[in-house]
């Protein structure tokens, strides 16, 4: 017994609709290998990090807590997660063009929450949104 199926035409359109899907790879990716530049840099250890006295480890007087590393590199994939699961029914209720620029649009709001953070908090949030906006 053999099924008969009709195969869609391969076009370049296709090529192009399926590396538009890729995209949030990209900016997953990109967003999880910048985020470790950042962590090591002075600027941030000395605004974000925990003051201390052993100056012969940290010569700036700051650490950060492997704790509030461990949140500010692994909260993404929670937002992720999070829009992953939502955009799909948010895709059927408003459509896919409309989801798409939606989720680029929270991706844009979530930056723009980190690049004002004063606090550990605050810039765990923005990678949240961020992370929603990725999924």
């Amino acid at each position: 017994m053999t099924a008969d199926r009709i195969e869609a035409p391969v076009t370049f359109k296709a090529y192009l609709m399926c590396a538009f899907a890729a995209f949030a790879g990209i900016l997953f990716g990109y967003d999880s290998g910048y985020i470790n530049g950042v962590l090591g840099t002075n600027y941030f250890i000395d605004n974000f990090g925990q003051k201390t006295t052993d100056l012969a480890t940290y010569p700036t007087g700051y650490f950060l807590s492997t704790s509030n590393t461990s949140l500010i590199v692994s909260i993404l994939s929670a937002g992720t997660f999070f829009g992953a699961i939502f955009s799909g029914a948010l895709a059927d209720w408003i459509g896919r063009r409309t989801t798409i620029i939606a989720g680029c649009g929270v991706f844009a709001a979530g930056v723009l929450v980190q690049i004002t953070s004063a606090t550990t908090p605050q810039l765990v949030v923005g990678r949240l949104i961020a992370g929603v906006g990725v999924g």
